[in-house]
């Protein structure tokens, strides 16, 4: 098992999260976990450590700028300097046409998603590089910035594709550096972030999928794990398609 990672969960809550949490902690000993939540750290406090393992919980609002300075002090304060970055955070999935655009809503969307990403990786990257180790960054991106995205996402598809330009340049700028800076674009996922549109989306989504099946916590997890793992030493810069074929490259 790999052992002594300091693991930094944004958006750790979320069901991909929690999944990612309780996997990771059967692949590594001795790690600790600092696991960020806005609201509900219930799902959390239900996961059970094992291996020697050690978590932390730590409570910040994305939209609020003050939130996440504070977040990061913490963690430098601390020494815990994360060996491993991955991002989650994301709003619920809402479908916009141009007609229903919203500057506001947009902007709330990327400082939950973006600007709070940079703003960490700009406190953390450069000694995570420093340590010329192989430390990783993943972000958890989505389908729609591969090919032709689903209709009706305007807002959905321009974060998302700002979130991709940040995790596209860092691997370019530290390219070389033996640091990994990756992604995962699953198609629709069923998780607590599909709540507010209408069920009937979510089910033409699955009936237009090539097993009939939306994707599960279970098949975005192996791939986000892997990203963080040695095996993926040699690979940077790259946005992986995890749609079963709804998606072709």
């Amino acid at each position: 098992m790999n052992s002594n990672k300091t693991f930094l969960i944004l958006g750790a809550s979320s069901d991909l999260g929690v999944g990612l949490v309780k996997k990771l902690n059967s692949d590594y000993t001795d790690s600790l976990f600092c696991l960020h939540y806005n609201s509900d750290k219930t799902e959390l406090e239900k996961i059970e450590l094992s291996n020697g393992n050690r978590m932390e919980l730590i409570k910040a609002d994305f939209t609020s700028t003050s939130d996440i300075n504070a977040m990061i002090q913490k963690l430098k304060d601390e020494e815990n300097i994360p060996t491993h970055i991955v991002h989650f955070p994301a709003s619920k999935l809402l479908y916009t046409r141009l007609k229903d655009f919203d500057l506001e809503r947009l902007q709330r969307n990327a400082m939950i998603q973006v600007y709070s990403f940079v703003e960490i990786l700009k406190a953390f990257l450069p000694a995570m590089v420093k340590r010329k180790d192989h430390n990783k960054v993943v972000a958890v991106l989505s389908s729609v910035v591969n090919g032709q995205p689903a209709k009706s996402m305007l807002e959905y598809t321009m974060v998302k594709s700002m979130l991709y330009g940040v995790i596209r340049q860092l691997a370019a700028d530290n390219a070389g550096n033996k640091i990994n800076i990756n992604a995962v674009s699953p198609s629709m996922v069923e998780t607590k972030l599909l709540s507010e549109i209408d069920s009937r989306l979510v089910e033409m989504a699955a009936d237009g999928s090539s097993e009939k099946r939306n994707a599960t916590v279970d098949d975005v997890v192996p791939t986000i794990a892997f990203l963080l793992s040695e095996d993926s030493n040699y690979i940077n810069g790259v946005n992986l398609n995890v749609s079963n074929g709804n998606v072709i490259l």
